[in-house]
């Protein structure tokens, strides 16, 4: 049973998901876009990132099409003259959309843009010896191979007083508390293994070697989707966001999982305008590296 694994199991089908969930979504997501993307340049210390004169050195893990990156760089250009910044991304496509954003952009002229189409995995393996005074990753820590590896890696490659910024689902997340419900009753093996990652998996690694750090997981980070669909038996986009809710593939097919599923959702949705309004929250973890 692929519990956890839609990526695994197929990125195409995951892909499908993802779009049929961001649909559903609505005009919540799309009058919230930009504030979204700004929200994260809120969460920047105030502070000069590095001495004057010289560039701050950010690295993005699995950046997209680099709308959050954009914000946080307009957001570091308000304090300091230049950024170097790398971006870490597998999809050709994705740089694509962000190198276009970025050539339309000039409030950004004053970044280096250094492209890697890379998987985390891939661009660690290189063992590069610059350090970086900002490592961001938004919403990529559910698919790296190894959660606690990348983490390391990420910590390792901060320059001292240097931050790290990550977004993940929350664990106080109702859908979260389904991922571990799900898990607890149909999951095989070790869950940091599949897609089911919350804040808490990241709080315990970092409270597990001593780093301290702050969180934010305000209404800013929450988004309502409209799950009606689930409910339909013969709705293919139901069928689609259930499994991207789940992170299973063919929840359908498996009457037991479905079930279950669709009861927790409908105990923890709400009920407007005839629709069941599912709300989804992330959290925002920072911390800072002290010198070592």
């Amino acid at each position: 049973m692929e519990v956890g694994r839609l990526i695994n199991y197929s990125p195409e089908r995951y892909l499908a998901c993802m779009r049929a969930l961001r649909a559903a979504y609505g005009n919540d997501q799309i009058n919230r876009d930009p504030a979204y993307c700004q929200s994260f340049g809120a969460k920047l210390p105030d502070s000069t990132l590095c001495e004057p004169g010289t560039d701050v050195r950010v690295l993005g893990i699995g950046s997209g099409s680099g709308d959050v990156d954009s914000a946080i760089l307009k957001k570091l250009l308000q304090r300091h003259n230049s950024v170097y910044n790398r971006v870490v991304e597998p999809s050709e496509e994705m740089i694509e959309l962000y190198k276009a954003g970025v050539s339309e952009d000039t409030s950004l002229g004053a970044v280096k843009f250094d492209w890697r189409q890379q998987t985390a995995e891939e661009y660690f393996q290189t063992k590069e010896d610059t350090k970086f005074h900002l490592v961001h990753a938004v919403h990529v820590l559910y698919h790296v191979e190894d959660l606690h590896a990348t983490l390391r890696d990420m910590w390792e490659q901060l320059a001292d007083g240097g931050y790290i910024l990550i977004a993940i689902k929350s664990g106080k997340d109702a859908g979260a508390k389904l991922w571990y419900k799900l898990w607890e009753e149909f999951g095989q093996g070790d869950r940091l293994e599949t897609s089911l990652r919350t804040s808490d998996d990241v709080k315990h690694w970092l409270d597990a070697k001593g780093i301290s750090y702050v969180t934010s997981d305000e209404d800013g980070f929450a988004f309502n989707v409209n799950i009606s669909e689930c409910f339909n038996e013969e709705s293919e986009e139901g069928r689609k966001i259930l499994d991207f809710l789940t992170q299973t593939p063919h929840v359908s097919s498996m009457p037991e999982m479905r079930s279950m599923a669709l009861e927790y959702l409908r105990r923890n949705s709400s009920v407007v305008g005839g629709k069941f309004l599912h709300k989804r929250k992330f959290e925002v973890i920072v911390a800072s590296k002290k010198g070592e």
